[in-house]
């Protein structure tokens, strides 16, 4: 039982010292995936598998809500890469990113995208000497 609360406090401890903004390779969820309109879904199924090859944790947000309400709910919920699908990303085979700051990161390529999303949530290396 002391093994679990120990656990439980360090990850409180965790939570209490990032504000909730857990670095991105320690985050539950790394990046969502979100639509603009039902006709995107398909291409971000295939985003969402092109991440996941990736071995990101990541989530597709595929309801029918405008996209700035989807955009601040992720936000609010602390995720660290927000991928913005819309017509003109699905007919260019690119995505917008933005981090959970705001910050636009560009419209990318699927494959660059991933590529730095994953760079991001690489976790740090750790040294034994």
């Amino acid at each position: 039982r002391a093994l679990f609360g120990s656990l439980e406090r360090f990850t409180g401890i965790l939570l209490e010292h990032y504000a909730g903004k857990l670095p991105a390779w320690l985050s539950p969820v790394q990046a969502v995936v979100m639509t603009n309109t039902d006709k995107q879904h398909r291409y971000a199924e295939q985003l969402l598998k092109a991440l996941r090859r990736k071995g990101l944790r990541c989530e597709t947000d595929l309801r029918n809500e405008k996209i700035g309400y989807k955009i601040r709910e992720q936000t609010l919920a602390r995720i660290p890469f927000l991928l913005i699908i819309g017509d003109a990303e699905e007919n260019a085979a690119r995505v917008t990113v933005r981090d959970r700051t705001g910050k636009c990161m560009g419209t990318l390529l699927l494959n660059e995208a991933a590529d730095c999303i994953e760079m991001c949530c690489r976790p740090p290396e750790v040294r034994l000497d």
